[in-house]
């Protein structure tokens, strides 16, 4: 009998979620896990897809916390796990994530293996690291984002699951953390419970999702601000860098008749990227070289974001 569920949100090429489901059928306690696949639409499953899921779902296209609520309340296990159709889990991952569970946290939250081999990927990954390695030493976790996430089936139900007024894949996860937190709940850091993905392949595929994440973020934390000053995963080192993006491109304008002023600025920055350097150094060193330019290109793309959300809703 199963005890927990896998809800895995769906919309795309059906050959692409292959990898994920194969994965999931490769647990360690698939004895005692079901696979439920939340299509957001309508459309059937093709064969290949449905032998590898025990559930399906299906309903109108909505988003994905829609179809993430349409797959945890069509079980009734009292554990539920999530991971996105992109990811492929480890053969243990569920095994890790169910040992934090099982303990005294209400949630748990996974991480990333890897993410491919461009630069631009790997320098991802350094980026995903330092958050994990400020998240290890945090007291108090606020996320468990749905790529590597568990939640106890009572706290689902508790919150209502996702709020559904998130249109896209964009900070509903966040929501739904921060508000199980602002109730009393703990969420546990579950740091072998690993998923491989395969991150924004280009500087401007990279560019316009952080630009995505910089307006959701300001338009979440009109609803919570005490979330700007710490949200446990966001390194302060990080605010510095953005407050100082645009600064950093005037002065590199005004190199000519200010260079001292330009100088400066520079520095400073630099010096706020000394975080990141050194997760970079601990984790995959040959990329070190470009973490100044990444920070950069990060730091304008969030602070652009923040900007247009300061004046935008949810809708």
């Amino acid at each position: 009998m199963a005890e927990i569920s896998v809800v895995v949100p769906f919309r795309g090429e059906w050959n692409s979620l292959i990898p994920t489901l194969i994965a999931l059928n490769q647990q360690t306690i698939r004895s005692v896990l079901s696979v439920v696949l939340s299509v957001d639409g309508h459309e059937p499953p093709p064969p290949a897809i449905e032998k590898l899921v025990d559930v399906f779902v299906t309903g109108p296209q909505a988003g994905p916390a829609s179809a993430r609520n349409r797959g945890w309340r069509q079980t009734d296990t009292p554990f539920i796990l999530f991971t996105d159709s992109d990811c492929v889990p480890q053969a243990n991952w569920a095994e890790k994530m169910f040992s934090v569970l099982k303990n005294e946290y209400d949630a748990a939250k996974g991480v990333y293996s890897k993410g491919g081999t461009r630069l631009i990927q790997r320098l991802a990954q350094v980026e995903f690291e330092e958050r994990y390695r400020l998240m290890n030493k945090s007291e108090v976790l606020y996320l468990a984002d749905t790529y590597s996430a568990g939640f106890h089936r009572e706290w689902l139900v508790k919150l209502n699951g996702f709020d559904e007024s998130f249109p896209l894949p964009e900070h509903e996860d966040v929501d739904l953390s921060w508000r199980l937190v602002k109730a009393g709940g703990k969420i546990g850091f579950a740091a072998q419970a690993m998923v491989a993905h395969t991150h924004r392949k280009s500087w401007s595929e990279y560019f316009k999702m952080k630009y995505r994440r910089g307006k959701w973020r300001i338009i979440l934390v009109k609803s919570y601000p005490a979330r700007v000053v710490k949200d446990g995963y966001t390194p302060q080192s990080l605010k510095l860098q953005m407050l100082l993006s645009f600064p950093v491109i005037v002065s590199l304008v005004l190199l000519p008749v200010y260079p001292v002023i330009t100088s400066i600025v520079l520095l400073l920055f630099l010096l706020f990227t000394l975080p990141l350097m050194y997760t970079a150094l601990l984790t995959d060193s040959s990329v070190c070289f470009a973490v100044p330019f990444f920070a950069l290109w990060r730091a304008l793309a969030l602070f652009s974001g923040a900007l247009v959300g300061l004046k935008k809703g949810r809708k």
